[in-house]
């Protein structure tokens, strides 16, 4: 529905200003603190947002002081089944002292939004995810893993075994230290992907124990991220 910006986001010199390249929407997104940086690392990552766009609308609206403008932060595109997202980041005490007078805006964007199958929602510094700094740091980390050969994968789920850990299922497969790393990033994909379940609340390492281990199919990954699987795939 959205693709491309409403505004361009200024410069700001109170918060972290920047750019987030973006796989899924095949672009640099900005965001105006490190709080949407943040938000935007655990977008990327999950496979229930299929595409990310910054300011996606600019409403205009009637108000006691005449007529106005509200540019929300990103939309989310979601599976085939779900609603789509459009989010409003902000840092909760922020919020709280800002909403009483931003009710009304909120009001009529939520108006807009009737019958077009598009929930609206606050994301803030509250977020479970946010507030562990250890589900960051792996959100950060593994964004940089995206490459998963075939061989790769049927090696790790013949060597899988529930609770191993990494370093135990790299020693299972070989001696030589290039081999082991090489497979180590495979794993590091599959963890992104959620082929492979770990407790992402705490830091990874290589005595991360991997807990589960989902069935994939490349096709139907692709299929997926083109949002042409109803309910999506590995959610």
């Amino acid at each position: 529905m959205f693709t491309t910006p409403s505004r361009k986001i200024p410069k700001n010199y109170r918060n972290i200003t920047g750019k987030f390249s973006s796989k899924k929407s095949d672009t640099l997104i900005s965001y105006e603190s490190k709080l949407e940086r943040d938000f935007l690392y655990l977008f990327e990552l999950s496979n229930y947002v299929l595409r990310i766009v910054e300011q996606p609308i600019t409403i205009r609206y009637e108000s006691e002081n005449g007529i106005n403008k509200y540019t929300p932060d990103f939309y989310l595109k979601t599976p085939l089944g779900y609603n789509d997202i459009i989010v409003e980041v902000k840092y909760h005490n922020e919020l709280k002292e800002t909403l009483p007078k931003s009710k009304h805006k909120y009001r009529e964007f939520q108006k807009y939004l009737q019958n077009k199958n598009i929930d609206f929602y606050f994301y803030t510094d509250r977020c479970r995810y946010i507030k562990s700094e250890e589900y960051k740091f792996n959100t950060h980390f593994l964004i940089n893993y995206d490459y998963l050969p075939d061989k790769d994968i049927d090696i790790i789920q013949s060597l899988f075994a529930a609770n191993i850990s990494i370093q135990e299922l790299l020693d299972e497969y070989s001696d030589c230290k290039y081999k082991q790393l090489s497979l180590l990033e495979s794993i590091w994909c599959m963890i992104r992907r959620n082929i492979i379940k770990v407790n992402l609340y705490r830091k990874l390492t290589l005595e991360t124990e991997l807990l589960g281990l989902n069935s994939y199919d490349e096709e139907l990954y692709k299929a997926h991220l083109e949002g042409k699987i109803e309910k999506g795939y590995l959610l």
